[in-house]
């Protein structure tokens, strides 16, 4: 008898490398996967030994293997399902006589039902070449047997339970807003001796990085301030086309500090309305600019930003102002001074 305890253990350690790899979720209480195993009245002790190998291998991986005493030699799917449900099992195995009435030496039929599927796994285990040797065969009966159960249980039972692998949230897309557009007005002014001029202006621009922007603004037809005169009223309306860089710094709260350049095109018409008996005309001025302007943007909402700044244009040409050929009125450009207020939204 102690040889064929010594081949029980020979085979079922021959299995331990496979049952100490895996591991088995616990169920939402907390506790283990039950495995039920239901012994027919007369077991014999080979199978018994073996099975008690193979409780203490699943305890130590997480399962509970519970052993309960079957009332009757005659096992079916319905009384399997009966039991399992009784006693909140995630598994039930039970042994019964094949078909056919084989000695109890020589072969039997373990069920597996696994109540998560619903699957039913049946093996007909037999002696095979040691069928005369009764020691033998209750021991190679007794090694298939837990082999199957452990195969049933760690392959199919653990590998389904197992938690899902953990994906995290994809990372939403944020959007890069590159388009911008914004309107507001500029007041310019200067040594010519007329009063400020006020006029509408209008940007399109395109982000270029997290801390630039190039655009183009256009401003016009605003106000026309003018300058009485003793032959008559002369009287301003400018006009400008640029292409401007702006970068801003870091943000403090909703605040950004901002510096803008810009080159382009201005014009100044002048017109002149005289008093009797003089003739009066028109004339547009103009020169290539550049301005430098610096100022901080609110930002109002995400997409929506005030951009307050000031600065200086310079006039490659000197717009002079003359009532006649010979009577200076003044100059525009050297320098003039600009400020500008807009509202932007970007998108």
């Amino acid at each position: 008898m102690i040889s064929a305890l010594a081949l029980v253990l020979f085979g079922l350690l021959q299995a331990d490398g496979m049952a100490n790899a895996v591991s088995v979720d616990r169920g939402e209480s907390g506790s283990p996967a039950l495995v039920v195993v239901a012994l027919p009245a007369n077991a014999n002790r080979a199978i018994v030994e073996a099975l008690n190998r193979l409780r203490g291998e699943a305890t130590s991986v997480g399962f509970e293997v519970r052993f309960v005493d079957a009332s009757t030699e005659s096992m079916n799917l319905a009384r399997l399902d009966g039991l399992a449900r009784g006693l909140r099992s995630a598994a039930v195995v039970a042994f019964a006589d094949p078909e056919g009435g084989a000695p109890k030496a020589q072969a039997f039929d373990v069920w597996f039902l696994d109540r998560a599927s619903g699957k039913t796994s049946v093996a007909h285990l037999t002696a095979g070449e040691v069928v005369d040797d009764s020691d033998r065969s209750e021991v190679v009966l007794a090694v298939r047997a837990v082999d199957f159960i452990r195969a049933r249980m760690f392959d199919t039972l653990a590998g389904r339970q197992a938690e899902p692998v953990f994906s995290p949230p994809r990372p939403e897309l944020v959007r890069v807003q590159r388009g911008y557009v914004a309107g507001g007005v500029v007041v310019l002014g200067g040594a010519s001796g007329f009063s400020p001029m006020v006029s509408p202006q209008v940007e399109v621009g395109y982000r270029l990085a997290e801390w630039s922007r190039l655009g183009v603004t256009a401003s016009g037809f605003g106000t026309q301030p003018s300058n009485d005169g003793t032959r008559g009223r002369v009287s301003l309306a400018p006009r400008s086309v640029s292409a401007n860089l702006m970068v801003w710094g870091r943000a403090w709260r909703r605040l950004q500090p901002a510096l803008s350049t810009g080159v382009g095109q201005f014009w100044l018409r002048v017109r002149g309305d005289p008093s009797p008996p003089n003739e009066g005309r028109t004339v547009v001025l103009s020169s290539l600019c550049a301005d430098l302007a610096a100022g901080i943007m609110v930002r109002v909402l995400p997409n929506l930003l005030v951009d307050l700044r000031g600065g200086s244009l310079w006039l490659r040409s000197e717009l002079k102002i003359n009532s006649t050929s010979d009577t200076y009125l003044g100059s525009v450009g050297r320098p003039a001074w600009f400020g500008v207020a807009r509202l932007g939204l970007s998108f």
